[in-house]
């Protein structure tokens, strides 16, 4: 149970990145239903922002100061900082 937690916000990621990108390279071709690809993309991407905020306030290793910087940092620059986290940060956390 643990493992698929864990494995929760890299399949996330994984998909928000891939069916954004899809999504904007159909959007700049103009086919059809590339909205859908985006639609999922945002959605997945809401996902692992909120399972990656979860993480970092629930963790017991970290101060409340750098889960207040996480928290701002999901919110404002998502992509970003779920790299970083998902790179670096993650294993800090949990």
């Amino acid at each position: 149970m643990e493992n698929e937690k864990k494995n929760l916000f890299k399949k996330a990621f994984a998909i928000s990145f891939l069916f954004t990108v899809i999504g904007a390279m159909i959007k700049i071709s103009h086919w059809e239903y590339s909205s859908i690809f985006l639609i999922i993309g945002i959605l997945s991407t809401i996902l692992y922002v909120v399972v990656g905020i979860y993480e970092v306030n629930s963790s017991n290793r970290i101060s409340s100061s750098e889960k207040v910087l996480w928290t701002i940092g999901f919110i404002m620059f998502s992509f970003f900082v779920g790299l970083l986290y998902l790179i670096s940060g993650r294993k800090n956390v949990t």
